[in-house]
């Protein structure tokens, strides 16, 4: 008798903790976390401006088990801007605040649904289940879960899409830049153009070494403002730099007058950098040296001398005594 007893109030025992465990919410593992399920590929909203269109880059689909008599919580990280339920037939969804609640409207074991949520950091995508009671997940806790993945996704979209509009606009700046750049290098080569023939001196007179030839072509002037035309030619299979560019005014006199070296005078180059420039094998260059220069007079003599290194030497190609005829 006391058995019987015995096993009687066991079974008693285990139905009661059978009943806590799997009835009361919280003690059954009904909590669920977020489960790796299938790839995202790409989702886009096209529905209004203030939607953020974003690609998921979490790759998961979660995973909500329900079942008949049951509803089940979704809590999200912010208010969900819509909600899109496939088997409308199979389940009921009611929105309050950052959570929806699902609850199943059939009896079909094993029906399932996506459960798309459009929020401002993205689409969350969900798989509801009819399962049995035992596996039901009641509160689908994607608050803390998510919020870290999608606010980092709206970020980076957000910055992708400010650098495209800067791209945009400065390529456009740029392009409307370099087209006004193009139009003064042109008008600024009609107008060396047209200086280089006024009170224009032919000189064409040249010095070569080691395969490099410099040739003095023309002197123009303006007031007293001169422009000397030359031509640098690389007639060698070398590479050469340009290191100084020098202008000379010798006005001394000769040897047998008596020569005086205090009155050979460095002319100061008003645009030297061009000049000092890398040329390559074979190659031809055209410049004018500008020079503004008060003191010159007929008789006086130049001197052009370009310092250039090649093959590691320094070569020295001097043009000297291009008289200056007519002033």
């Amino acid at each position: 008798m006391f058995i019987i007893k015995y096993r009687y109030v066991s079974i008693i025992f285990i139905s009661i903790l059978y009943l806590i465990i799997f009835c009361i919410p919280g003690l059954s593992g009904g909590t669920g976390n977020a489960m790796k399920y299938s790839d995202i590929v790409k989702y886009g909203i096209k529905k209004k401006l203030w939607i953020h269109k974003l690609k998921i880059e979490s790759g998961i689909v979660y995973k909500l088990n329900t079942a008949q008599g049951y509803v089940s919580v979704i809590t999200l990280p912010v208010i969900p801007l819509d909600v899109a339920l496939g088997n409308t037939g199979a389940f009921s969804e009611q929105i309050v605040g950052k959570q929806i609640f699902i609850k199943p409207i059939t009896y079909d074991a094993g029906t399932t649904s996506n459960l798309e949520i459009f929020t401002k950091y993205g689409l969350i995508n969900v798989l509801l289940r009819i399962r049995s009671s035992k596996n039901v997940t009641y509160n689908l806790n994607l608050a803390d879960t998510l919020k870290n993945v999608f606010a980092v996704n709206y970020l980076k979209n957000k910055i992708d899409r400010l650098k495209r509009a800067l791209l945009k606009k400065y390529t456009l700046k740029m392009r409307l830049v370099n087209e006004k750049k193009e139009k003064l290098r042109n008008e600024k080569k009609e107008v060396m153009d047209l200086i280089l023939l006024i009170n224009r001196i032919k000189i064409n007179k040249f010095v070569s070494k080691n395969g490099v030839t410099l040739t003095v072509i023309s002197l123009s002037r303006i007031r007293n403002i001169y422009y000397l035309q030359y031509q640098l030619t690389n007639n060698s299979d070398k590479t050469f730099f340009v290191r100084n560019v020098y202008l000379y005014d010798e006005h001394g006199g000769s040897f047998l007058n008596g020569y005086d070296p205090n009155k050979i005078k460095e002319i100061s180059i008003i645009n030297r950098t061009p000049h000092d420039a890398e040329y390559m094998p074979y190659e031809l260059i055209k410049n004018v040296i500008i020079f503004k220069e008060q003191g010159l007079k007929q008789g006086d003599d130049l001197e052009l001398s370009f310092h250039i290194i090649i093959s590691k030497k320094l070569v020295r190609l001097r043009v000297k005594d291009f008289l200056i005829k007519n002033q």
